[in-house]
């Protein structure tokens, strides 16, 4: 079943958060800002790939 929380207890990562300086802080959230470029990145990528083999199929049918 699911567990219950202790009231004034902080979940593991928030303790964890805390224990590290300032400059582990900064390279974790860069870390993450990064991550989330690479995925914007590889939708666009993938959505670019789209597009160029729908201009492909078109040309095609348009030669027909």
């Amino acid at each position: 079943m699911h567990e219950q929380k202790e009231v004034g207890k902080k979940p593991e990562m928030m303790m964890f958060w805390e224990t590290l300086g300032d400059s582990e802080k900064k390279a974790l959230m860069l870390r993450k800002l990064e991550g989330k470029i690479m995925k914007k990145e590889s939708i666009i990528k993938m959505l670019q790939y789209k597009v160029e083999t729908l201009k492909t199929i078109k040309s095609f049918i348009e030669k027909m």
